[in-house]
Parts: structure tokens; C-alpha cells; sequence
């Protein structure tokens, strides 16, 4: 009785799904097997060797649960594994969202998907990275839910209330793959007024309910329950907010212009990332007309602008963030989004059919261009694993001259608190040179490891196996930075950088 239901439930599965699903996984263990066979944390990673991630201080409501699918310890390899598939199950719903029928535009939207810098850094946070994929592939599924079904918007809903619970970045996801679709509906199937505008209701609904839910989770979390938020990324601020669009204008231009052009107008050097990116902007122009003049989308005026507007209106979806406060830093964990903008050309190069020259230019710039972009960003990758791995040795180096130096000083024994101030740049030719040639991910290009006290006892306790005793109140650090002793020391590594004073073990890191 099982085996027939399986056997009737695989016999559903598409082609092209099993396409995306497979392509995804192959892209994805291909891509990031340096990061999944190796033990490499960086800052916030060897502070979560084992964390249950109570993310509400953040208004990650259901970041403990998503993060719990594979434990809450930090596995490269089993973490690595969920976060392959929830990646080939998002590219399943991309693909059945913008009914993909190519396969060639199939396994391109998976290798984009999978090898996006965006991924790469948020699998550097191996310990959680399985959560938060599986929240992006939520979000995706609750747009495909509400895009199939007339009433979709209702559990499509739910879905994206547990999406931004995980991560609030996945709105501006929902969005742009929201924006993508309706371009390729009006590009690619001619829909007529009504059905985009059941589209826009049905899609505003899903944001509007999901939202809501949030935020009602928010304010019961806040108001009712007395729980306290970090001022963090501007979590403390949701619902009040009065920015208008003037004001988040050139912080939407500067975002763009800092992930697609950051090495052309600015002080670093330009690498193929950057030169790849303005041929993608040159690509979505070609692959927009190819597509119009198909489709002789030029003689219904209202979809032309409608296409129009929404076209323009990626980059407002992209960092809608800003809206909800314009001092977000966005970082690269953030930016998820920004994959609609490499996604668009492969959707309407998939349904291009009529032979011309200008479907030949367009299709085959589509796909050597892709092959090339997501090539270069599975190098991206495999350079910011390099930099952890070296970071990470670096820094184990470092704790162990100190731990020596600690055990050398006179006075000391294993009952003695330590007090560390500061932090030691382990800045390397290398370390500089990958910083000049990719985009700065958030995590595998974080300059220092061991920031703090926490760090280094991370560090001795579970690397070195010596579990000492650290100050980490802040009001006793300050007090011993204050003191007569601390200023007469020198910061390390001179021979005066490390002693004891008063019973308590100091290790002056910096000036």
C-alpha cells in the first residue's frame, strides 16, 4: 500500500523538476564541498559550536525551530547536506514558478541559485546556514502557492510569516521573484488586465497577511510579553519608521552600485565580477526588446508600461529594507534578492521560439554569459573558504603564542581569572589581495576572528582543551583598563603585554 502511494506520488514528479532538483545538487555539492569537508569558523562560528539560536531579541521568531532541522551543533557536513537540498527544492519552486521548460534554462537557474555569493556567505554560518535555506525556500513556495491558486495567498501567507521569522531579508526576496514573475507572464504569455491585476491582488494580499503576522508576533513579543530587542540592523524600529522616497533613493543607488560596480567607480580594482555584471545589465535590455518584439508586446501600450514600471522597480524591491529603516547596513547575507536581476534574462530566454537573428543573439548570449557568471561565482566561493580556512589557522596560531605566553607568566595557575583587551589584525598579502578580487561576503572576509574575550575562550576551552576562567563584564573590563598597571603596559606582543596584577591574569591586545 505505501510503495503504490510512492510509486503514484514520483510518477507526479515533472521532468523539469527532477531537472532542478539534480542540477541544483550537483552545482551545490561541487561549489561548496571545500566548506562541507572542512571544520573552518570564523567569528561568529566559534561562539556557536553549539547554539540553539533564540533569535527573538532579533525578531527571528522561528529561527530556533528551522535552525533545528539538523541539530543545533555546528555539522559542516550534515548542515552542508540540508542546505543543498532546501537550495534544490528552491530551485524546484523557481522552476515551476516561472514554468521553465528549457533545460538548459533549468540548470541555469540552478547553478545561479546555488553558487550566488549571497549562498556562499551565508554557508560560511555553517551552524545555522540550513535554516535559513530552508526559509528561502519557504518564501519561494509561498509565492508558487499563491500564484497557482485563486485563495493560495492564505497558506502562502503562512509560509512567508515563517520565512521573514527567520529572516526578515526573505521579504525583499519574495518581492523581487514576485516582480520577476508578473515581467515574464506579461513578456511571455500575453496576460491580459485582469488576470495581472488578480496577480497583484493575490500578491499584496500574501505580502499584507504575512507581514501582518510578523508584526503581530513583533508587538506580542514587545508589548505583551516584555521582551527586549537588540538595535540591531533596525529590528527596534519596525513600524516606525517615516522615511520617504527621496530619502531612500540614493541608498537604494548606492546599494546597487556597491554589489554590481563596486571595483568601477571606486578605489579597488575592477575584477570579472564587476565586468560580468554590466554585461548582465546590457543582457536584460537585449533579452526585454527580444522578448517584445516576439511577443509584439509594443502595440498594447499598458503592458509595455507595465513591464516598464516593473522593471524598474527591482531595485526599490530588492532593498525594500531601507524602507523600514534607512540606517540598515546591507550586507551580503541581506542581498538574496538581488538574484532577480540574474534571474530575468534566463526566464524570458526560456520562452523565446521564434527563429530570428535577435533570438539567436539573445539565446546564446544568455547562456555563455551565465556559464561564465556562475563559474566565476563558484571561484568566488572556493577563494572565501580558502580565506576562512587561512583566517581560521591564523588565528588558532595566535591564541597559541598567547596561551604560552599565559602559562609562562609567573604567578599564573589554572584558578586565575583573565582579562584580554583588544584584538590582534591578522592581516596577510593574501588576506588583502582576496579582499581586492571578490565582493565583500559578510563572514569570509571578516578581518579579525578573535574579537574578544569570548573568542579566545571559545577558543582555549574547546580547541586547546584549557577552560579558563575569563572576565567578561564589560564594568570589570573597563576597570582594569583604567587602572595604573594596564597603562603602564605595552600592547602585544612586547614582553610587558602579558602579566598579572592584583590576582587577575591581563592581556593587552592593543592600544
Amino acid at each position: 500500500m505505501l510503495e503504490e502511494l510512492i510509486r503514484k506520488w514520483l510518477k507526479k514528479i515533472k521532468q523539469e523538476w527532477k531537472t532542478a532538483f539534480l542540477a541544483a545538487a550537483i552545482f551545490g555539492l561541487l561549489t561548496h564541498l571545500y566548506i562541507f569537508t572542512n571544520y573552518m569558523p570564523h567569528h561568529d562560528g566559534i561562539l556557536s559550536i553549539y547554539t540553539p539560536q533564540q533569535g527573538f531579541q532579533m525578531g527571528r521568531f522561528f529561527l530556533t525551530p528551522f535552525s533545528g532541522i539538523g541539530s543545533y551543533f555546528d555539522l559542516p557536513w550534515l548542515n552542508g547536506m540540508l542546505s543543498v537540498f532546501f537550495l534544490a527544492l528552491t530551485a524546484v519552486a523557481l522552476t515551476e514558478l516561472f514554468r521553465l521548460q528549457k533545460t538548459l534554462s533549468i540548470i541555469l537557474t540552478a547553478g545561479l541559485l546555488t553558487t550566488f555569493p549571497v549562498i556562499t556567505a551565508t554557508l560560511s554560518y555553517t551552524f545555522t546556514a540550513d535554516g535559513y535555506m530552508a526559509a528561502s525556500f519557504v518564501t519561494v513556495l509561498a509565492l508558487l502557492v499563491a500564484s497557482k491558486y485563486k485563495y493560495g495567498f492564505l497558506p502562502g501567507a503562512f509560509l512567508l510569516y515563517m520565512g521573514v521569522s527567520v529572516y526578515q531579508a526573505n521579504f525583499p526576496f519574495l518581492l523581487t521573484a514576485a516582480t520577476v514573475f508578473l515581467i515574464n507572464e506579461i513578456l511571455s504569455y500575453g496576460i491580459n488586465s485582469r488576470k495581472v491585476i488578480s496577480y497583484i491582488a493575490r500578491f499584496g494580499l500574501l505580502s499584507l497577511i504575512g507581514m501582518g503576522l510578523y508584526y503581530l508576533t513583533f508587538k506580542l513579543y514587545t508589548d505583551v510579553f516584555s521582551g527586549e530587542l537588540l538595535e540591531y540592523q533596525g529590528v527596534d524600529e519596525v513600524g516606525s519608521s517615516s522615511a520617504g522616497v527621496l530619502e531612500i533613493i540614493p541608498l537604494i543607488k548606492e546599494g546597487m552600485v556597491e554589489y554590481f560596480f563596486r571595483g568601477i567607480p571606486a578605489d579597488v580594482p575592477t575584477n570579472l565580477f564587476e565586468v560580468l555584471n554590466v554585461l548582465l545589465f546590457i543582457l536584460i535590455v537585449l533579452a526585454i526588446v527580444a522578448a517584445v518584439v516576439e511577443k509584439r508586446i509594443y502595440e498594447s501600450g499598458w503592458k509595455l508600461a507595465v513591464v516598464m514600471v516593473l522593471l524598474f522597480s527591482l531595485p526599490f524591491s530588492a532593498y525594500s529594507l531601507f524602507f523600514i529603516s534607512p540606517d540598515i547596513w546591507y550586507h551580503f547575507l541581506m542581498i538574496l534578492a538581488v538574484i532577480g536581476f540574474y534571474l530575468l534574462p534566463v526566464v524570458i530566454y526560456d520562452k523565446l521560439k521564434v527563429p530570428s537573428i535577435l533570438l539567436k543573439v539573445t539565446s546564446w548570449s544568455t547562456v555563455l554569459l551565465f556559464a561564465v557568471i556562475i563559474f566565476n561565482f563558484a571561484i568566488i566561493a572556493n577563494i572565501s573558504y580558502l580565506n576562512m580556512e587561512l583566517k581560521f589557522e591564523k588565528s588558532q596560531a595566535l591564541a597559541l603564542r598567547i596561551l604560552d605566553r599565559v602559562e609562562q607568566t609567573e604567578g599564573f595557575d589554572e584558578d586565575t581569572p583573565i582579562a584580554v583587551y583588544g584584538s590582534v589584525p591578522i592581516e596577510s598579502e593574501i588576506s588583502t589581495l582576496v579582499s581586492q578580487k571578490i565582493p565583500p561576503l559578510t563572514g569570509p572576509l571578516q578581518r579579525i576572528m578573535l574579537q574578544d574575550a569570548r573568542h579566545f575562550q571559545s577558543m582555549m576551552d574547546n580547541f586547546f582543551g584549557v577552560p579558563y576562567e575569563f572576565i567578561l563584564d564589560e564594568e570589570d573590563l573597563q576597570e582594569i583598563v583604567q587602572s595604573a598597571a594596564y597603562e603602564e603596559m605595552e600592547a602585544w606582543p612586547a614582553e610587558s603585554s602579558v602579566q598579572m596584577s592584583d590576582g587577575v591574569l591581563i592581556i593587552k591586545l592593543e592600544e
